[in-house]
């Protein structure tokens, strides 16, 4: 991706948007404890914090693969950031504070749902080809199945929690051979609602029974052909509202290419996936106060 043409933003847009996803942060990030805010030495640097936590949302919303791209467009739009190396440090210790600012900004924008939606796609490090001589990332990743596009990967997969206007409540990353429905119960318990709509990989009678008895929440799959329970809704209505999810996975591998990020740590892809869902949460409720799906991206 790196060697590709890539567009460069005009310095004043740059500027711009930063500013304006300053202004979003700021004010949760001044709630933020000051013994976390003010760390030892922390006068002597020449980019604060909130400009570092900006610019990880801005190099989403510029839909830059490229880090080092990215850098460059930046410092020569002006804005001081830290040479490379440091820069990529600030960002992986102020995952927390990106996690934290998309909490308190979820619990802001979030109104009242009527289902949830649960899935996973696959992030693949590696080509289908080079899966089983792969080694990056080897002790986190291994080899997986994509139902979907029936090939094997190497990667991990990302599971993820969305309710019906699009806000991201809650996601886990683990191995791409990790079952859909091991994970199931502890991403609904951090975002729980009575009806979670998923799709075949969580079907299993035994999980759906113990969260309605255990938690009272109601776990709808759609039923094969060959299944004889006839009590099971299988509503193509319902179908199509669970397909919502498959359009932000859609939306999260434009703005953030996170199918294929092309990175070599953890900490590197988790700050990935946290810019993304920061931004997310700010697109959503950008669109529904004009009046548009929570899952339009501009």
């Amino acid at each position: 991706m790196q060697d590709q043409p890539k567009n460069i933003a005009k310095p004043g847009l740059i500027q711009a948007k930063l500013t304006k996803f300053m202004n979003i942060i700021e004010p949760i990030y001044l709630t933020i404890d000051k013994k976390f805010r003010y760390r030892c030495n922390y006068r002597e640097e020449k980019t604060s914090d909130l400009v570092i936590l900006a610019s990880m949302l801005l190099r989403i919303d510029l839909r830059d693969p490229s880090e080092t791209h990215f850098h460059k467009i930046m410092t020569e739009a002006g804005i001081p950031l830290p040479e490379r190396s440091r820069y990529n440090r600030r960002c992986r210790d102020l995952i927390p504070f990106e996690r934290y600012i998309r909490i308190c900004l979820l619990n802001q924008y979030k109104q009242q749902s009527s289902y949830e939606i649960i899935d996973s796609a696959p992030i693949t490090l590696v080509y289908a080809r080079r899966s089983n001589v792969a080694k990056v990332l080897r002790p986190f990743a291994d080899k997986g199945y994509n139902a979907i596009k029936h090939i094997y990967f190497y990667g991990f997969k990302l599971h993820v929690v969305i309710d019906d206007q699009g806000f991201p409540l809650s996601w886990e990353v683990t191995s791409a051979s990790t079952d859909d429905r091991k994970v199931a119960e502890e991403l609904l318990l951090t975002a729980p609602n009575k009806l979670v709509l998923a799709d075949g990989g969580y079907l299993s009678q035994a999980l759906k029974n113990w969260l309605l008895e255990v938690y009272n929440i109601n776990l709808w799959t759609p039923i094969h052909k060959n299944m004889i329970n006839r009590n099971v809704v299988n509503s193509n209505a319902l179908k199509n509202l669970r397909r919502r999810i498959e359009t932000f996975f859609n939306n999260l591998n434009i703005i953030g290419h996170f199918e294929h990020p092309g990175i070599r740590t953890p900490s590197g892809l988790e700050v990935r996936l946290e810019s993304m869902f920061l931004w997310m949460t700010i697109n959503v409720h950008k669109q529904i106060l004009t009046g548009n799906s929570g899952l339009k991206i501009t």
